[in-house]
């Protein structure tokens, strides 16, 4: 199976804390919240009338981030970043990339991401951002 996400890969954020009176509560960022709706939208949009993945699951990610300025105001590195060939080496990590795409995708495509049993995932610059996805059950003979 196959999805191409035509949004901004985002990160997943950290928990924020709260205190109200004696409690302390954890919220999620309202960027974030909204990001996951979208994506969740956009997965349920391509998934429809598909079974739920079951068992174990191989994934391979690439996520194409919009490069910096400096780097897409750069003559030497258009073609490239037309090729999609630079990688990024910067913050933020790849899992909490892939952490985000994951929970968006449960309870859609599978039903836990504990079902991820062999990843393969990239970040690279696009001019063209966005998130795609291969992901197919694994089968062995038990």
């Amino acid at each position: 199976m196959e999805l191409v996400l035509n949004i901004e890969p985002k990160p997943q954020s950290r928990p924020r804390f709260a205190r109200r009176g004696n409690f302390t509560t954890t919220y999620e960022d309202k960027g974030m919240k909204a990001w996951r709706n979208s994506c969740q939208l956009l997965i349920a949009n391509q998934y429809m009338g598909q079974p739920m993945l079951e068992g174990a699951l191989r994934a391979r990610l690439r996520f194409y981030i919009k490069p910096p300025q400096y780097l897409s105001k750069v003559k030497k590195y258009h073609q490239a970043l037309l090729d999609e060939i630079i990688p990024v080496d910067k913050k933020p990590d790849i899992d909490n990339y892939e952490k985000a795409l994951y929970d968006s995708m449960s309870g859609i495509v599978f039903k836990d991401d504990g079902q991820i049993a062999l990843h393969d995932v990239g970040k690279f610059y696009s001019l063209n951002p966005r998130i795609e996805i291969e992901i197919e059950e694994m089968r062995w003979n038990g």
